[in-house]
């Protein structure tokens, strides 16, 4: 595969391959799970997710040492990748071909509510906005569809605009 259109074509039969084994009853979620943990001698949080490690940091003015991205520029990334990946999974389910496919996702956080501050400043990301660059035989109609159909079934974008629960604890380690 050498371009988009090709790799296209193969994800719509790798997407058809699976939604068959979706369909099986005894088809159940996919877990999803990430680890953190901080080094003591830095606070450099190294996250496992599967086989995959991301190193995060913060700014030196959090006392950090810039060795990768902040928690909330991860929240950004994912939003990002889980965007062109759902473009990519409608643009293959309704035959579309794009050309290439970019997407950028701004936003701002304002350290000021976190570090107590400004009580008034948002403690969560805001702002958020994102950009799909697309090219290809296209047409504007098709394009505001696919968009539809993406804000519809990306799931960072859903947990996201609408906000799941999250459930807490603290277990103590005995050392």
């Amino acid at each position: 595969m050498t371009t988009l259109p090709e790799y296209l074509n193969f994800k719509a039969q790798r997407i058809a391959a699976l939604r068959e084994k979706l369909a099986a009853p005894d088809a159940a979620p996919a877990p999803l799970r990430a680890v953190a943990r901080v080094a003591g001698s830095s606070g450099v949080r190294p996250v496992s997710i599967r086989e995959f490690t991301i190193v995060t940091d913060s700014a030196p003015a959090l006392a950090g040492y810039n060795l990768g991205p902040t928690a909330p520029e991860l929240l950004l990334a994912s939003l990002a990748s889980c965007l062109a990946h759902t473009y990519l999974i409608v643009a293959a389910n309704r035959g579309t071909q794009f050309e290439t496919l970019e997407v950028e996702v701004t936003g701002q956080i304002d350290f000021r509510s976190v570090l107590e501050v400004t009580p008034d400043a948002p403690i969560v990301p805001s702002g958020l906005a994102y950009v799909a660059r697309i090219s290809g035989d296209v047409s504007d109609d098709e394009l505001r569809q696919v968009r539809a159909e993406v804000e519809r079934l990306c799931p960072v974008f859903r947990a996201l605009v609408e906000p799941v629960p999250v459930s807490g604890r603290i277990e103590r380690v005995v050392q």
